[in-house]
């Protein structure tokens, strides 16, 4: 190799490591947490229409999950008058107190989440529910909680609630009601956008969930 091509290279090697080098201390200093924004425009986003609004995930579980699930912090637990809790989720025998049924509930687990406001102001509210029936007959067990998240918005409260249905003989579905509150801050520290949002889910005795109502 000729002394000018040598130098060249090594000019080109040089170069190539100057630019590697500047570009590493830029990419360390990356803040992934956003900041607050103004007041009119954390509002703004806060209360505009999510991309994605909504989800939903169902799967078939097992009694143990189930029972499992109802130890959670939170959770709020129906189980069908005058049988055990595993007669209730598959784990023994229904026995309605006259005779002992072949018959035993299944059960599935559903994550279903409504979604406020857009990035990095958006809130979340999700439902988690496990619920067993006699497939087609009646509800037999159902364990659910609430949670919420945001971004920027911090989670005030949380709660469940049934309004709809039940747990037990006649019953072929339940509707829960899960509310939480947020607190959104802007750049100014004494102005907060509080809001409060809610989601409804109908759940059937043949594992199927349905939005009924969110706001």
């Amino acid at each position: 190799m000729s002394l000018r091509r040598a130098a060249r290279l090594a000019m080109l090697l040089a170069a190539v490591t100057a630019v590697l080098g500047s570009a590493a201390p830029a990419l360390a200093v990356i803040d992934p947490t956003p900041s607050p924004l103004p007041p009119d425009q954390a509002q703004a986003l806060a209360t505009a229409p999510a991309d994605v609004p909504t989800g939903s995930t169902t799967t078939s579980v097992d009694g143990h999950t189930v029972l499992t699930a109802a130890t959670a912090a939170g959770a709020d637990t129906a189980i069908e008058s005058g049988i055990t809790p595993d007669a209730a989720v598959g784990l023994s025998p229904l026995n309605d107190g006259e005779s002992i049924s072949a018959t035993r509930p299944v059960c599935w687990a559903n994550a279903a989440w409504n979604q406020w406001g857009t990035w990095p102001y958006q809130q979340r509210v999700t439902d988690t529910t496990y619920w067993c029936a006699v497939f087609a007959s009646h509800i037999t067990y159902r364990t659910s909680t609430t949670t919420a998240s945001g971004t920027l918005c911090g989670v005030s409260w949380r709660t469940h609630a049934l309004i709809g249905g039940g747990v037990g003989r006649g019953f072929t579905y339940f509707t829960n009601r899960a509310s939480a509150g947020f607190a959104c801050p802007t750049v100014i520290p004494w102005i907060v956008i509080h809001t409060t949002h809610h989601e409804d889910l109908k759940r059937t005795d043949r594992g199927v969930t349905t939005f009924v109502g969110s706001g």
